[in-house]
């Protein structure tokens, strides 16, 4: 079998209005729901930054390793049919390998 190389997902978000119109409950299901989503298809967080208050286009970039195309399939048709995550967060991803910094700049 073929081992696949990691993908990783760089995402920006924002949260909508429809998102803190749920209740704290609702909003507290909405993210355990995602979040058992997310460590079922394998995700593994590298950086969640807060740029809340010094960035005027999102509050949330992340940097998350997947460990298949496949895993990110099955996370973009639960975020799509599951949470209907359009509805209460715009955002904005980018796909990627990860590449080593170790030798940029070195002779």
């Amino acid at each position: 079998m073929k081992h696949e190389a990691p993908i990783v997902r760089l995402f920006f978000a924002r949260m909508k209005p429809a998102f803190f119109q749920l209740s704290d409950q609702e909003q507290r299901q909405f993210m355990a729901r995602d979040r058992a989503n997310l460590d079922a298809l394998g995700m593994k967080a590298i950086c969640m930054v807060d740029v809340i208050k010094s960035d005027s286009d999102w509050e949330y970039i992340g940097v998350e390793s997947w460990p298949s195309a496949q895993a990110l399939v099955e996370r973009e048709r639960f975020e799509s049919d599951e949470l209907q995550i359009s509805q209460y967060v715009e955002y904005k991803v980018e796909l990627g390998i990860e590449q080593s910094f170790e030798e940029y700049g070195r002779t």
